[in-house]
C-alpha cells in the first residue's frame, strides 16, 4: 500500500497516467480494480472514476465482463491515424502560418526549446509530451475549430503510439531538426512551404515507428505505483 492516508482521486488520475505516458506500464497491461485500491489505500469508487477519465485519454480500454487494459493502437489502426493526420494536419500548419500571433509563435518556440532540452538530456519519453504539445500548438493556430478538435486526438493518440514504440536517440534528434524547420516556415509566413514540411514530417513519423517491439508481460503494479508517489 501507499504510505501515508488515502491518496486523492487526482493523485491516484496522474500516477497512473504518467506511468502509462512513461512505458512504465505496457500496453495490454491488465489494470485490476482490486489491486489498485489496496495500493492506493482507497475504495474502487474513486478507481473506476479515474478509469474513466484516462479512457477519456485513449490510454486504456474498458472490455465488458474483462476490466481495465493499458492502450495502444494496433499497426492497422496505427495507419488509419496517420492517414487522417496526413490528411488534415499539413492544412492546419499552412493555416498556421497565415493566422499565428506573436503569442503563439511564442508557445510554439517553448515547446520546441522544451523538446530540445530533454532531447539533449536523453529524457526520450518525457520529450514526446513537448513533441505532442508543440503540434498542438501548431494545430490551434489554424483558428479552424473543427481541424483543431480532430487533430488534437489524433496527435494524442500517435503520442501514445510513439511512447510505447518509437522514444529512440537517433530518430528523436532528426524529429527536432524538422520541427525547427516547421516553426521556421511558420514564424516566417510561408504557408506553402509549411504545407509542404508537414506532408514530408507526418511521414517522416510513420516511417519511424517500429511496431515489432513486444509488451507480452505484466508488470507488478504496486511496484510501478509506488515509483511515482
Amino acid at each position: 500500500m501507499v504510505t501515508g492516508t488515502k491518496t486523492t482521486e487526482e493523485k491516484i488520475y496522474q500516477v497512473l497516467r504518467d506511468a502509462i505516458l512513461n512505458a512504465d506500464l505496457p500496453p495490454g497491461q491488465q489494470l485490476k480494480e482490486s489491486l489498485l485500491a489496496e495500493t492506493f489505500g482507497v475504495s474502487r469508487t474513486p478507481i473506476r472514476t479515474v478509469f474513466q477519465r484516462l479512457k477519456f485519454d485513449s490510454l486504456i480500454e474498458l472490455k465488458p465482463k474483462r476490466g481495465a487494459f493499458v492502450y495502444c493502437p494496433s499497426p492497422s489502426e496505427a495507419e488509419q491515424i496517420f492517414e487522417m493526420r496526413q490528411l488534415l494536419e499539413p492544412r492546419a500548419i499552412e493555416l498556421a502560418a497565415i493566422h499565428a500571433t506573436d503569442i503563439e509563435l511564442q508557445k510554439m518556440q517553448h515547446f520546441l526549446e522544451e523538446e530540445r532540452i530533454l532531447i539533449k538530456d536523453k529524457s526520450f519519453h518525457k520529450s514526446l509530451v513537448a513533441t505532442k504539445n508543440f503540434h498542438i500548438s501548431i494545430v490551434e493556430a489554424s483558428r479552424n475549430l473543427f481541424l483543431i478538435e480532430s487533430l488534437r486526438k489524433m496527435i494524442t493518440l500517435s503520442h501514445i503510439i510513439l511512447t510505447f514504440y518509437d522514444a529512440s536517440e537517433h530518430k528523436e534528434a532528426n524529429a527536432i531538426d524538422e520541427h525547427a524547420e516547421l516553426f521556421e516556415a511558420v514564424q516566417n509566413r510561408q504557408p506553402e512551404s509549411a504545407k509542404a514540411l508537414a506532408v514530408h514530417h507526418v511521414n517522416s513519423i510513420q516511417n519511424d515507428i517500429d511496431f515489432s517491439k513486444e509488451y507480452s508481460h505484466s508488470v507488478p503494479i504496486a511496484k510501478i505505483v509506488n515509483k511515482y508517489i
